[in-house]
Parts: structure tokens; C-alpha cells; sequence
């Protein structure tokens, strides 16, 4: 039989099964977002995160274990709203722009929200740092599919379908494109910029294939 101090020990965080606890980790959340809006990931802590959101150190406490479990939080966020945009675009009917579905997943992976777009940045760079953008790879998988059965709307009508092999090849170097353009890139070269860039590259890609 458990003793009571055994049972104390194997206590665990308490998680959000009810409506009350839903609301106080949103109310944490968002105060982190508004604070690396505001400032930046290193100067934030759970003191001035527990302060904005009005709740107690140890309120904060009992549904996170620290900082780093707050970031990913809301990276997993971050992930499921890029993975909802490019799903939706990738099974949107196709263009008649060549071009433009690249300009609209790129997007799609750089769109913020609430306009929030420095905190989006911030929550990008911080998951790229530690890897955790695995979320994005089932995605990226339906856009080999995609350009390996649907094929690519060309220029006049008609489609180019893409063998397996240079759909995968296309897929990764965008996917390497916009984590450069999110790690490196950003302020120093304009998004649209490399929206076209990056869209006369698949082009010319689709064309030679």
C-alpha cells in the first residue's frame, strides 16, 4: 500500500482538465507572448510572466516547471498554427500564377499572429535552436505528395508532375530556404524579396525537370 508521503511525492503537475486551470494557463501564455513581444526570450523569467498574467509565482508554478517549459508551450503553438496554414494551402486549389503557391506557403510559415510578428520570429528562432520544428515534417511529406502526383500548374495551363526524388529535392530546399531566411535572414532581407526568389527557383526547377 502507497504511504501518504509516497503518495505526496509522486504528486504531479497539475494538468488542464478543467475550464478554471484552461483559462489560468492561457492567461500565462499570453503573458509570455506579450512579453517576448516586448523584450526578447533571454530577459524573459517566470516572475515577470507570473506578474503579467496576474497569477501567483506558484500558481505558475503548478502547471509549468519553468521558463523552457513555458517556450514550448508555445512553440508547439507556433507549430500547429504553420502546420494548419500550410495544410490548408497545400489541399487549396492550385494557382493560376506560376509561382504563387511558394509565395503562399512561405507565408503561410512566416505569417504571425495578431501581428505579433516579433514574437513569432523570436518563438521560430528559439524552436529552429533546439530542433523543434518536427511538427512542420508531415507537412513537408504532403508537399513531396503533392508535387510527385498533382504536379505543378505551368505557365499557359497543363502540369508538370515531378518525379519522387526531385519533389523531395524541391520540398527540402525550400523548407532550408525559409529555416535560413527565419534564422539568419530576417530584417536584413525583405520577406518578398524572397518570396520571389525563392518562387523563380521552384519555377525554373519545374521547368528543367
Amino acid at each position: 500500500m502507497i504511504s501518504k508521503a509516497e503518495d505526496n511525492q509522486s504528486v504531479k503537475r497539475r494538468l488542464p482538465q478543467q475550464g478554471r486551470a484552461r483559462e489560468k494557463i492561457a492567461l500565462i501564455l499570453e503573458a509570455a507572448t506579450r512579453l517576448i513581444e516586448q523584450r526578447d526570450i533571454k530577459s524573459l523569467t517566470t516572475n515577470a510572466i507570473a506578474l503579467k498574467a496576474g497569477v501567483s509565482i506558484g500558481t505558475l508554478y503548478q502547471y509549468f516547471a519553468d521558463k523552457d517549459a513555458i517556450l514550448r508551450a508555445l512553440v508547439d503553438h507556433e507549430m500547429a498554427g504553420i502546420a494548419k496554414r500550410v495544410s490548408e494551402e497545400l489541399h487549396s486549389p492550385p494557382p493560376t500564377v506560376r509561382g504563387e503557391r511558394v509565395r503562399r506557403v512561405m507565408r503561410a510559415v512566416l505569417g504571425s499572429y495578431g501581428g505579433r510578428h516579433r514574437a513569432h520570429q523570436l518563438l521560430l528562432e528559439y524552436s529552429l535552436s533546439r530542433g523543434t520544428t518536427g511538427q512542420l515534417a508531415p507537412f513537408f511529406a504532403a508537399l513531396v505528395e503533392i508535387l510527385s502526383t498533382q504536379g505543378v500548374t505551368r505557365p499557359g495551363g497543363g502540369k508538370k508532375v515531378l518525379s519522387e526524388a526531385d519533389a523531395f529535392v524541391l520540398t527540402h530546399a525550400i523548407a532550408g530556404v525559409l529555416r535560413g531566411f527565419v534564422a539568419s535572414a530576417a530584417g536584413r532581407v525583405s520577406t518578398r524579396n524572397i518570396e520571389t526568389s525563392l518562387a523563380r527557383l521552384v519555377v525554373g526547377f519545374v521547368e528543367e525537370a
